[in-house]
């Protein structure tokens, strides 16, 4: 995230890159189902307006907005709602709030309930069960301490946050001890040990104490760059087993790594079955961190091509995400960059090299104006090829004056995978939400009402309201979504690779916690089916490297997978 005075100047991608197989002739399109997305906050009960702190100051983040999550907290089979705020710097005012799914089409708001009215400044949260008892605990980052929240499995959390030892270490700036700035996170298994271990994203050193004066001088102050705060590095915490964890950041070479993280999105990306994380930084480069059997991560970002824009100069970034989304056993990686930077979507050649193929697959040009935040990937019409959401609005509500072709508030992206080919943006047809322009920072997909079509939450940052997007469906495409339990393998299946086969077509998930923009989506995957009428065989390959394969599954349900057992059930 950058301030329009340091904004990258056009440029054009070398013709003839590799990456991905894009086809020289252009493909016929194929043709967009028809889906279209309605606004049911209201109706839904959600009653939530994000709030940035903002007095007057212009402190830098306020630019920042924060995130998101579906959950299902309570197990009952539905999509819970979990929304950050960032209402102040000094811990006086509630960060979260949680919504009860009611099976009806509405929420019921149960914060104080479940004992979530911690106090803060908020940032964002990963979903996962990191002591395997079977129910889902939140992780929540801030500007100041982070915090973990265990389940009790009655529908309320405790603080266990100084017992685990996950708060976050405090800097150094200025003589004066600050707790880190945290973005992103996520649990993952690095070990394969099956314990899920938290790696937590930092962005800069900076507090308001140690806030600095950007602007020309003698005029007004404007909010500064990431380049006026020195970066940090990320953290990554084992899991003890015993409900503490220790930070191993250093021991597995992390910390000779200083980036400005917003972004991490876990993927086993050389194959060799141990996850691997991407890192999307601001105004520095991006991290690829291969995992070395769990003891070590090995930073290759620049040798894999992730790491620069093609004017080999850093990129600000935000969002990110990954998919197979062309089918063919390669993945693209996706990331939200700001405003004339375009959208970066780097291919997987087969070898470890990625290309960023973002314009010659129809991501680029459509998305030059917009500021990118929040962003993933989704099937969201269940025709098999999984699309593609942005989320975007600008940092400076005044640039409008500068760029005519930018606004403050921008409309959000929708781009629909054509057959793995190209994507194609359809959001002006997707429905009023997509019509509109917000100011969006964090998102998230899950699935309210259990129909199969998969729904969007996103979080504003210019204090207004949360919104809460329902996908209408009605293209008569059929689905399966799975839920994962691990017995070796840690209990939400995390990291785990599930490959479905289903009239002809070959499609690959990975279980994955993280990825966005500060926010969470749904742990149980959905996989579209189009016109198939079952799924004729599904492979999990678990973390612990056992495999199961289970056939002849029945669609439109939601199916649960147990580790050495296969289908346990609807």
């Amino acid at each position: 995230m950058r301030s329009t005075r340091w904004m990258a100047p056009l440029f054009l991608l070398a013709p003839g890159l590799l990456g991905c197989h894009v086809p020289g002739a252009a493909p016929a399109a194929s043709v967009a189902a028809p889906v279209r997305f309605a606004d049911v906050t209201a109706a839904a009960g959600i009653r939530f307006t994000h709030h940035n702190g903002a007095a007057g100051k212009k402190m830098m983040p306020e630019t920042t907005g924060s995130g998101c999550a579906f959950l299902d907290y309570d197990n009952d089979g539905w999509d819970d709602i979990l929304l950050i705020d960032s209402r102040a710097y000094a811990p006086v005012a509630p960060m979260l709030a949680l919504y009860h799914n009611n099976h009806d089409g509405t929420f019921t708001e149960v914060t104080e309930k479940a004992g979530l009215t911690v106090k803060g400044y908020g940032m964002g949260c990963a979903i996962g069960d990191y002591d395997n008892d079977g129910w889902e605990d939140i992780y929540l980052t801030c500007i100041g301490p982070n915090h973990l929240f265990h389940n009790n499995h009655d529908g309320t959390f405790t603080d266990v946050t100084r017992k685990a030892g996950v708060a976050g270490a405090p800097v150094g700036m200025g003589g004066t001890l600050r707790w880190k700035w945290s973005s992103s996170c996520a649990w993952v298994d690095y070990n394969n040990d099956g314990k899920l271990d938290l790696f937590v994203c930092n962005f800069v050193k900076w507090s308001p104490q140690t806030d600095v004066f950007c602007g020309r001088p003698g005029g007004e102050k404007q909010y500064c760059a990431p380049r006026a705060y020195d970066g940090t590095p990320n953290t990554l915490y084992r899991n003890n087993g015993d409900g503490t964890f220790t930070d191993v950041s250093r021991q597995v070479g992390l910390t000779g790594s200083i980036g400005k993280g917003w972004g991490v999105v876990p993927w086993d990306f050389n194959g060799d079955g141990w996850v691997d994380l991407a890192v999307a930084n601001d105004l520095s480069a991006n991290f690829l961190f291969l995992n070395q059997a769990g003891k070590r991560f090995q930073e290759t970002a620049l040798q894999a091509g992730i790491a620069m824009g093609d004017n080999a100069s850093p990129k600000a970034g935000m969002g990110i995400d990954v998919a197979d989304w062309q089918n063919n056993g390669r993945c693209g990686l996706l990331i939200g960059n700001f405003s004339n930077e375009k959208l970066s979507l780097f291919c997987d050649d087969g070898s470890g090299l990625f290309t960023d193929m973002a314009d010659r697959v129809g991501m680029g040009e459509t998305s030059l104006h917009f500021l990118t935040f929040g962003l993933f990937f989704f099937d969201y019409d269940l025709d098999g090829w999984q699309d593609a959401f942005i989320a975007n609005g600008h940092i400076d509500d005044m640039v409008h004056q500068f760029e005519t072709s930018i606004t403050y508030a921008e409309r959000p992206l929708l781009y629909h995978n054509e057959q793995g080919q190209t994507f194609r943006e359809v959001g002006l047809q997707a429905g009023p939400p997509f019509q509109s322009e917000y100011v969006l920072r964090g998102c998230a997909y899950g699935d309210i009402d259990n129909d199969g079509f998969p729904d969007i939450l996103v979080v504003p940052n210019n204090n207004q309201p949360a919104h809460l997007w329902r996908n209408l469906g009605g293209n008569g495409n059929h689905w399966i979504r799975f839920k994962l339990i691990g017995h070796s393998s840690n209990r939400d299946g995390i990291g785990a690779i599930v490959t479905v086969r289903a009239r002809g077509m070959t499609q690959r998930q990975c279980v994955k916690s993280g990825s966005s923009f500060l926010s969470a989506s749904s742990l149980r995957i959905l996989f579209g089916l189009g016109q198939a009428t079952q799924v004729d065989e599904a492979v999990i390959r678990w973390p612990s490297g056992h495999e199961d394969r289970v056939q002849n599954l029945p669609i439109d349900r939601l199916v649960v997978l147990e580790e050495g057992k296969g289908r346990a059930g609807r």
